[in-house]
């Protein structure tokens, strides 16, 4: 079967995602124009189309290297969208969430209404706005002590109070 334009393109892009021609045909199965190939078409295209796939892999990496949350800029943007609704939800009022109890069982049993602080919400909120400081680099998540121009610490005891010459300046 000889392929369209739109449908070669395809079948490229799936053999350089490395789909067999099965799951070729599955994914066929479900195009505009659903189409079939066989197993010579792909071994094919393989053979004669190398440089064209190795292309498209470069593309594709380029591409998920570069685009949607791959860029710190964007995963800030949404981080910052998160914290935006939970800060509107907690400070609008959900600070303090109401609940309800059923106490006893029977004819004495009772429904007691009460009020407890949104702890899960507001570490939640919290997270978001470490991520935050995170994707920031705001956060030292290690700090290390070195000497002199990354050399090697040196500790020196004073055993007289009375040496101020040994103490730094």
């Amino acid at each position: 079967m000889r392929l369209k334009k739109g449908q070669k393109e395809a079948v490229l892009k799936w053999i350089a995602a490395g789909l067999e021609s099965d799951e070729i045909n599955e994914r066929a199965a479900e195009f505009t124009s659903p189409f079939n190939v066989s197993r010579g078409q792909v071994q094919f295209y393989r053979r004669t189309r190398q440089i064209d796939i190795e292309a498209i892999k470069k593309g594709d990496e380029y591409k998920a290297l570069n685009e949607g949350l791959a860029l710190k800029t964007e995963r800030i943007k949404k981080l910052k969208q998160l914290a935006t609704l939970m800060e509107s939800d907690l400070f609008g009022g959900l600070l303090w969430t109401e609940d309800v109890k059923g106490v006893g069982s029977g004819d004495l049993a009772q429904i007691i209404e009460f009020e407890e602080f949104n702890k899960p919400e507001v570490d939640a909120y919290r997270g978001v706005l470490d991520d935050i400081a995170k994707e920031l680099g705001e956060r030292v998540l290690r700090q290390e002590i070195t000497g002199k121009e990354g050399g090697d610490l040196t500790i020196r005891y004073i055993n007289d109070w009375r040496d101020h010459t040994a103490l730094p300046t």
